[in-house]
């Protein structure tokens, strides 16, 4: 089937914009290609202009929202994400006859397929953010949108969470909605493990720059570290919202150059960026399947996390440290730096970890699932 199936996609985030749901996106749609499924991705343009690409009959339209940033969205610019791709769609749908409609997001894409129903089943992909309770920051946003949430949900032909933890949350909203998983993938040829260094002091810290993702216990962890007289050095790499106080705390701290602050990276480059590191450092307050992580694990780096950031993953060598915890943080990340045995055995361990987590396993699960839905929506019954 997967030779005549043809498939629209929704979502806002395609690289260079976006963060781990964009990744997932271009990660989950060249190996569907490679399956022989023919799609259509409605994404935001990182300029002002409608651009389409095209490879081998699939196409990517960049519709122009006026963005500003690469990594943070406004409300602005998702309301004209919404209205342009509405009026974008429905013209797209009717001449292409697509046979299922995937949404990226509850909201905004999950309205639009909502708005498409009746020319296609669709299938909404929760990722985090969407889901209410996620994200201290959308909590007004959530309750006030939390029927429409539903109602989005309980009309799709499936709804699907990328970690069991992100699938429990999503069910405190709405437990009529069965909800599947199927987790984030990572590309170990592209992410490789680097040349072992002994001795390495190199931390590394792959977040966007928001509340949830707590960096800042990564600046005071390497402020501990310091004060035990302790040579290392810490890469933050993302932008975001909390750039200028993660900057002032590091001032504050006095960490000098012992911070590298990058706010943007080009993706070809980051398998380089990972490679260059000694330990992978995140503690979240909250994640629905982290690709940083899975992307160190496949560069073979240790891993200092918290429980939340290692949601869906399976990697019990992690050195697991709770949010907020500076002084744990140092302490864990020095029973790595400082054993360079411990800290080999680990990368070992994360790389073997990550072969498990394959983005063409991903791609031929939500195959099945067209398939599936595909059916039931030409009365092939479950």
């Amino acid at each position: 089937m997967s030779e005549s199936l043809r498939l629209l996609v929704l979502n806002c985030e395609y690289p260079p914009l976006g963060g781990g749901a964009a990744t997932a996106t271009e990660n989950i749609l060249s190996r569907l290609r490679a399956l022989g499924v023919m799609w259509d991705l409605v994404t935001a343009s990182p300029s002002d202009d409608l651009r389409l690409q095209e490879n081998g009959g699939c196409t990517i339209h960049f519709l122009p929202v006026g963005k500003k940033s690469l990594h943070y969205w406004t409300n602005r610019e998702l309301i004209r994400y919404a209205v342009a791709a509405r009026r974008y769609c429905a013209p797209l749908a009717r001449g292409r006859r697509f046979d299922v409609c995937h949404a990226f997001f509850t909201l905004p894409a999950g309205a639009l397929a909502l708005g498409l129903r009746r020319m296609m089943p669709f299938v909404v992909s929760l990722r985090g953010s969407d889901v209410p309770g996620f994200s201290g920051r959308y909590g007004l946003f959530h309750r006030l949108t939390l029927p429409l949430t539903r109602h989005i949900w309980r009309a799709a032909a499936a709804v699907v969470a990328n970690s069991e933890e992100l699938k429990l949350l999503a069910a405190e909203s709405d437990p009529q909605r069965r909800i599947e998983v199927i987790p984030n993938g990572v590309d170990t040829r592209q992410f490789t493990p680097g040349e072992f260094r002994p001795g390495g002091r190199r931390i590394l810290v792959v977040a966007r720059l928001v509340p949830r993702k707590d960096v800042e216990t990564a600046l005071r962890a390497v402020a501990a570290l310091r004060r035990r007289a302790c040579n290392v050095s810490l890469e933050v790499v993302g932008d975001g919202p909390e750039a200028a106080r993660i900057e002032e705390l590091a001032r504050t701290l006095d960490l000098g150059h012992s911070l590298r602050m990058r706010r943007y990276v080009p993706r070809s480059e980051m398998p380089a960026v990972y490679r260059a590191a000694d330990v992978f450092f995140l503690t979240s307050r909250r994640e629905g399947m982290s690709n940083t992580v899975l992307e160190a694990l496949a560069s073979g780096l240790p891993v200092v996390a918290s429980p939340q950031a290692l949601s869906g993953i399976d990697f019990p060598p992690a050195r697991l440290v709770a949010p907020g915890d500076g002084e744990a943080a140092a302490a864990a990340l020095a029973s790595l730096l400082e054993d360079d045995g411990a800290r080999r055995d680990a990368g070992i361990e994360a790389r073997a970890a990550a072969v498990r987590y394959d983005w063409l396993r991903v791609a031929e699960d939500y195959l099945e699932l067209y398939r599936r839905v595909l059916s039931i929506a030409k009365g092939g019954g479950r």
